[in-house]
C-alpha cells in the first residue's frame, strides 16, 4: 500500500545536499595538486613541469590507500547507520583513520630513505640531471603532508554523514588559499624551487586537517574516534568494498607511467610536461562526475540496505540528469576555454607545450562525455556488491584498451596519438559497458533500470510492508487508521495493531511539532514491515534533528506527565534505534 498523494521527493533534496559536500571531498584530494601544477608550469618552466609529471604515478600510488579506505568506510558506515548500528559505524571510522595514519607515516619514511631508487622507478634517472633533482625535491617535500592528506580524504565525507556540511566547504577553502599563498611566497620571496612548492602543499593539508578536527569538539558530534569500538574484522570488509578503487588507482598509476614513457618518446621532456598538465587539468575536471557517482553510491547504500528499489531508480534518474548536464557543460568549457586553460600552465617560452596541451584539452572535452556515464554505473555496481565486475571494469578502463591504442596511434600521430589514445579508450570502455548489459539481458536495451544490472528479485518485499509519506502539517488523513487497516488485513494481533498505530501517530506528531519546517519543504517517509510476530516501524525525515529516545532520557525523567507520548512509545516498544545520517533522521521502532 503506497499513498502517492502524500509522496514528496526526499531523494532529490538529499542528493543535492550530499553532492555539494562530496564534491568538496573530491576537490580536497586534488586541489593542492592542481594549484602546484599551475604555479610550477607558469613560473618555473617546462623542466620543472616535467619533474612534476614524473611524480604523477607516485602521487596516484600514495592516493590509493586513503581512497580505498574512504570508499570502504563510506559504504560500510552508510549500511550500518541505515540499520541503526551507530557504534559499529564509529568503529569502522576509527579503524580507517588508524590504518591510514600508520601507513601514510610509513610511506613518508620510505620516500626520505630511498629517494634515488624512487626517482629511478619513476623514470627520472640520472640522465635527466636537474629534472631528476627537482623530482626528488618535490616528492620528498610532498610526502611530509601524506598523513594530513590521508586524514583530509577520510574526514571530509564524515562531515557529511555527521551533518556538518559547511565545515567541508571551509576546509577546502583553507586548503586552497594557504596553498596558493604558500606557493606564491616560495616563488617570489624565496626564488622558487620544487622543495618549497611541495612544502607549501604539505602545510596547506595540515592546516585543513586541523580545521576538520575542530568538528569533534562539538558535544553533539555523532562520530568520535573510539579505540574501544574498533573491530579488526571490519578491515576485511572495508578493503573488499574498496578493492575496485585500489585496482583502478593501481591501474591508473601504471597508465600514467606508460603514458609518460610514450610521451617522452613522442615529444621529449616537453611531451612529459604536456601529459603532466593534462593529468593535472583532468584531476579537477573529473572531480565533478566522480562527486555525482559518489553521491549516488553513498545514498544508495542506505536504500540498498532496505531494498528500496523505487528510491534507487529515482536516485539513478536524478544522477543521470546531473551527469548529462555536467557532460555538456564541461564539453563547452573545455572546447572554448582550451587556450585559456593551457595558458594558466605555460609561459611564453613554452609554445610547444602550450600547443600540445590545447590539443589534449580538446580531446578531453569529448572524453568527459563518455567517462561520466561510465563512472556513475561503476559506483552503482560497487554499492550493491558487484565487486568482480567493478574490479574488472577498473582495470579495463586503465590498461586493456590504453596499451594497444597507444602502440598503434603514437607512431603515426606523435603527441596527437597520445590524446587520441585517451579519447578512444573512454569511448571503447563505454561501448563495452553497453555490450555487457546487452549480453546480460540477451537483448538490446537502454532502459536506466537495466543498465544498473540489479538482481532479478531485488526490491521484491520478502515481508508485507506499507509505505506512505507526510508532507505538510494539516494532513487530513489519520495515519493511525491507515496503519490499522494495513495490519488488520495481514492478521496482526489486535494488541500489536493498536500499539503500532499509536507509536506511528505519536512519533509523526512529535516530528511535526518539534522538527517540521514547511518553508524547507520537509517530508516524513513511513514504512511498516511485518516480520513474523514482529512489526518494525521505520520513520525517515529531513526535518530538524530530533532523537526521541535521548529526549525521553534527558528531559524530566521523573515527571510522569512530561512528554507522555514518547514515554508511551518507549513502554510499548521492544527496541528503539535512532541515528542522524546525511541530515536525515532515521528512527527504527520494533513492536
Amino acid at each position: 500500500m503506497e499513498l502517492q498523494k502524500y509522496k514528496k521527493d526526499i531523494v532529490a533534496r538529499l542528493y543535492k545536499g550530499t553532492f555539494i559536500v562530496l564534491l568538496m571531498s573530491m576537490l580536497a584530494t586534488t586541489i593542492g595538486n592542481v594549484i602546484d601544477g599551475i604555479i610550477i608550469g607558469k613560473n618555473l618552466g617546462a623542466d620543472a613541469m616535467a619533474a612534476f609529471g614524473f611524480t604523477t604515478p607516485l602521487q596516484k600510488f600514495v592516493a590509493i590507500l586513503p581512497n580505498v579506505l574512504v570508499l570502504g568506510m563510506q559504504i560500510l558506515c552508510s549500511q550500518k547507520l541505515g540499520k541503526g548500528k551507530l557504534q559499529e559505524a564509529i568503529g569502522a571510522f576509527s579503524l580507517s583513520i588508524s590504518v591510514a595514519g600508520i601507513l601514510s607515516i610509513l610511506f613518508m619514511i620510505i620516500f626520505f630513505a630511498l629517494p634515488g631508487q624512487i626517482a629511478d622507478w619513476l623514470g627520472a634517472d640520472e640522465s635527466f640531471g636537474v629534472i631528476r633533482a627537482e623530482t626528488i625535491d618535490y616528492f620528498q617535500a610532498y610526502s611530509l603532508g601524506l598523513p594530513a592528506i590521508a586524514a583530509v580524504t577520510l574526514l571530509t565525507p564524515i562531515m557529511q554523514l555527521d551533518s556538518d556540511r559547511q565545515r567541508s566547504v571551509k576546509a577546502v577553502t583553507i586548503l586552497s588559499a594557504t596553498n596558493v599563498i604558500g606557493d606564491l611566497i616560495v616563488i617570489f620571496y624565496f626564488g622558487g624551487g620544487m622543495w618549497g612548492i611541495g612544502i607549501s602543499t604539505a602545510v596547506s593539508y595540515w592546516l585543513s586537517f586541523a580545521f576538520l578536527l575542530l568538528h569533534f569538539r562539538n558535544p553533539n558530534a555523532t562520530f568520535k574516534f573510539s579505540v574501544a569500538d574498533i573491530k579488526i574484522s571490519d578491515l576485511g570488509e572495508i578493503f573488499l568494498n574498496g578493492l575496485p578503487i585500489a585496482l583502478g588507482r593501481g591501474a591508473s598509476m601504471l597508465q600514467s607511467g606508460f603514458l609518460n614513457y610514450i610521451a617522452l618518446n613522442s615529444g621529449g621532456a616537453a611531451g612529459v610536461a604536456a601529459v603532466a598538465i593534462f593529468n593535472n587539468i583532468f584531476s579537477m575536471v573529473e572531480s565533478v562526475p566522480k562527486a555525482i557517482a559518489s553521491t549516488a553510491q553513498i545514498i544508495s547504500g542506505i536504500f540498498i540496505g532496505e531494498k528500496d528499489k523505487k528510491a534507487i531508480l529515482r536516485l539513478l534518474r536524478i544522477s543521470l540528469r546531473s551527469s548529462a548536464l555536467v557532460s555538456v557543460t564541461m564539453f563547452v568549457i573545455l572546447i572554448l576555454g582550451a587556450p585559456i586553460i593551457s595558458g594558466f600552465y605555460t609561459s611564453g617560452n613554452d609554445s610547444a607545450v602550450f600547443d600540445m596541451v590545447v590539443e589534449g584539452v580538446h580531446c578531453m572535452a569529448f572524453s568527459v562525455i563518455f567517462s561520466t556515464g561510465a563512472s556513475l554505473l561503476q559506483y552503482f555496481y560497487q554499492a550493491y556488491g558487484r565487486f568482480k565486475l567493478v574490479s574488472f571494469m577498473a582495470v579495463a578502463n586503465n590498461i586493456i584498451f590504453i596499451a594497444p591504442l597507444a602502440l598503434i596511434l603514437t607512431p603515426i600521430f606523435g603527441m596527437t596519438g597520445v590524446w587520441l589514445t585517451i579519447l578512444f579508450n573512454n569511448v571503447l570502455f563505454f561501448i563495452a559497458i553497453i555490450l555487457g548489459v546487452w549480453y546480460h539481458y540477451k537483448k538490446i536495451t537502454f532502459k536506466p533500470e537495466d543498465m544498473l544490472l540489479l538482481p532479478q528479485n531485488f526490491g521484491s518485499p520478502e515481508n508485507p510492508q506499507m509505505n506512505m509519506s507526510v508532507t505538510f502539517k494539516d494532513d487530513d488523513l489519520s495515519i493511525s487508521e491507515v496503519v490499522k487497516v494495513f495490519l488488520e488485513k495481514h492478521n496482526v494481533s489486535r494488541k500489536k495493531t493498536m500499539f503500532t498505530a499509536i507509536c506511528v501517530e505519536e512519533m509523526v506528531n512529535n516530528i511535526l511539532e518539534y522538527g517540521f519546517d514547511e518553508n524547507n519543504k520537509n517530508s516524513i517517509d513511513i514504512r511498516i514491515i511485518i516480520q513474523g510476530d514482529e512489526v518494525t516501524i521505520r520513520i525517515r525525515d529531513d526535518c530538524r534533528p530530533f532523537n526521541p529516545k535521548k529526549w525521553y532520557e534527558v528531559y524530566n525523567p521523573e515527571d510522569l506527565t512530561a512528554h507522555i507520548g514518547i514515554r508511551l512509545v518507549a513502554k510499548m516498544a521492544k527496541e528503539i534505534q535512532y541515528v542522524n545520517v546525511l541530515k536525515l533522521n532515521n528512527l527504527i521502532i520494533k513492536i
